[in-house]
């Protein structure tokens, strides 16, 4: 990873961070071309971070450079993520499970096939974190129904807190650089557009520097992207390996790299590497509860971190109630947040029949404050009198002085729910408040 170019008086600088795919052919090479397979990888590959598939790790690799697992079944190698930069302070971990901004539930991230994605958060020096997914299409009669499962599997990560900077690359087995009239081109087409849906950027198509097109690309467009990174036979060659990014990554992609040196000698696949100069990101990742609450404790506090954290369980232990019971269709657990301004605010929304139907409570913000939403609310508390009486009770708790401004949204510190008996009165009237919408509901069907 490149040094940053320092200027103290201008726009942040970039620095290259080089993050590669490559599947290693494991299981149909001798002893000794696994061995020279990994001395590439650290000597001339060029890369920080290779996606691999098809690899099996070697002994002696400091266990904190790579997360690896093996296919699910038979076959004793699988699919990784590897560290190769020479940074001392790189950090790489393993993503086992997300939250996304929708609920508070947590997705798997090992996948339908285990072993057939791995989900890595890199954290760069300088930098910050970058999460890289390695993907291997495997063949288990189809790859299509493979693929379709792995993109299924990841869409709750890119609506979490590690879904902003993402580089995936693999072996997908699916191409669309074939003939026009194929038949599976309509599946496989779909296949490379799912992915593209995630949020993603193919680098063949924005990187300023590209390998040429396959020579004769089968599939005849006017302009071809198509890199040729697999080879059989006498074949003319064909793309099964793809590398994507999201825009923040994707639009600082400044070169693709292809090794074809190794056809024949190390894998049939070539090794595709992206450099990237990337900027640091400063701003604060907040898309789920827990790095709001991480964000709220830097800029106000551990207190009011942790009398965020009682009344974010408040709302889960509510949620519940509210699923076991009657009111089934009613949920409480979304924290939806507003994190492009100044103060990135939690929402807490108890949501009727979302998006169409949301009764509006109170937030939070990172600048220490509770805001109860008077402005927003619907019925029954779109009327003054219901107001009014929700600024009563909340204006009754000891050290509480909330401006009666009915049709906004007055703020008072969080601090002034530190104790017990403040935070669950506090709580105690929006559960009534939520009870209250609850019941017009059921009345009204």
């Amino acid at each position: 990873m490149a040094d940053p170019n320092p200027n103290p008086e201008g726009p942040p600088q970039g620095k290259t961070v080089s993050i590669g795919t490559w599947n290693m052919d494991h299981w149909k090479r001798t002893v000794q071309q696994r061995r020279d397979a990994w001395v590439y990888l650290d000597s001339k590959a060029g890369a920080d971070i290779m996606l691999l598939q098809e690899s099996g790790v070697p002994t002696g690799l400091p266990r904190t450079r790579y997360v690896h697992r093996e296919l699910a079944g038979s076959r004793p190698w699988g699919s990784a993520v590897v560290a190769f930069s020479d940074a001392e302070d790189l950090e790489l971990e393993e993503i086992d499970a997300v939250r996304s901004r929708y609920s508070s539930r947590r997705f798997s991230m090992l996948g339908s096939n285990p072993g057939t994605v791995i989900v890595a958060r890199v954290d760069f020096p300088g930098i910050g974190p970058i999460t890289c997914i390695s993907v291997y299409g495997a063949i288990n009669v189809y790859a299509q129904t493979t693929m379709f499962r792995i993109v299924a599997d990841l869409i709750p990560l890119f609506d979490s807190s590690d879904g902003k900077r993402v580089v995936l690359g693999g072996d997908f087995n699916v191409t669309d650089a074939i003939r026009g009239d194929a038949t599976v081109l309509p599946r496989w087409r779909a296949i490379l557009n799912a992915v593209e849906s995630l949020g993603l950027v193919n680098l063949a198509k924005v990187a300023s520097n590209r390998p040429p097109s396959i020579p004769g690309c089968l599939c005849a467009e006017e302009e071809c992207f198509h890199l040729h990174t697999y080879t059989w036979g006498g074949n003319q060659g064909t793309q099964l390996d793809w590398l994507y990014a999201t825009p923040d990554l994707a639009n600082h992609c400044t070169r693709i790299r292809l090794d074809h040196e190794v056809f024949g000698k190390l894998s049939d696949h070539a090794p595709i590497v992206a450099d990237f100069n990337v900027v640091p990101d400063e701003r604060p990742r907040i898309v789920d509860p827990d790095s709001f609450v991480e964000v709220l404790a830097a800029r106000s506090g551990p207190e009011c971190a942790r009398i965020a954290e009682e009344l974010i369980n408040w709302a889960l232990r509510k949620h519940e109630t509210l699923r076991r019971g009657e009111r089934r269709f009613a949920t409480y657990d979304r924290f939806d947040i507003s994190s492009r301004v100044r103060n990135p605010q939690m929402w807490f929304q108890l949501d009727l029949d979302y998006p169409d139907d949301v009764q509006w409570t109170f937030s939070l913000t990172t600048d220490g404050n509770v805001c109860v939403q008077f402005q927003f609310m619907k019925s029954p508390f779109d009327r003054f009198e219901a107001r009014k009486r929700i600024w009563n009770e909340i204006n009754q708790i000891p050290g509480v002085d909330l401006d009666q401004r009915l049709r906004g949204r007055p703020t008072i510190p969080i601090r002034c729910l530190a104790s017990t008996e403040t935070c669950k009165r506090f709580e105690r009237v929006f559960s009534d408040m939520i009870d209250e919408t609850l019941r017009e509901r059921l009345n009204l069907t």
